[in-house]
């Protein structure tokens, strides 16, 4: 699905086709891996996650840590899930990050246009295209 230094282009027409579209990549991920998420609010960044998180065997329910900014989930690899919503840009600067990505594991981050700059990894923007269909744009920027 990933193609290294080029962005692919996949046309969802629900949450269950979105949720299909993160399960498929997960087959892609390494330990290290950040996967940076943009897109409106009701977009569909947290069905992505839950599909990620599915494909990477986590059993437990996954939901969106706006409140807590951060939640860590097991599966084959561990998932650092951050959500950045809640947090202006000072805020977010403060935030220790490094602590959220785990050697062991994928780091996932929503509202990755919250960050002053992001690091090497897999950018994704997601876009409504209407009521229920979203575009969403990969890109593999790892090394």
């Amino acid at each position: 699905m990933l193609v290294k230094n080029e962005s692919v282009k996949m046309l969802s027409d629900g949450p269950v086709r979105t949720k299909e579209i993160g399960t498929e990549m997960a087959g892609d991920l390494r330990p290290g891996d950040i996967v940076y998420l943009y897109g409106e609010l009701g977009s569909g960044k947290t069905v992505f996650v839950k599909g990620i998180c599915s494909g990477l065997g986590v059993d437990e329910e996954v939901t969106s840590p706006s409140f807590v900014i951060a939640t860590e989930y097991r599966g084959t690899l561990k998932v650092s899930h951050i959500d950045l919503y809640r947090l202006d840009g000072v805020q977010v600067a403060a935030l220790p990050l490094d602590e959220y990505l785990p050697d062991d594991g994928v780091t996932v981050i929503e509202w990755a246009d919250r960050l002053e700059s992001v690091g090497k990894g897999i950018v994704i923007h997601i876009t409504i295209t209407s009521e229920t269909s979203r575009e969403l744009t990969i890109e593999d920027l790892r090394d």
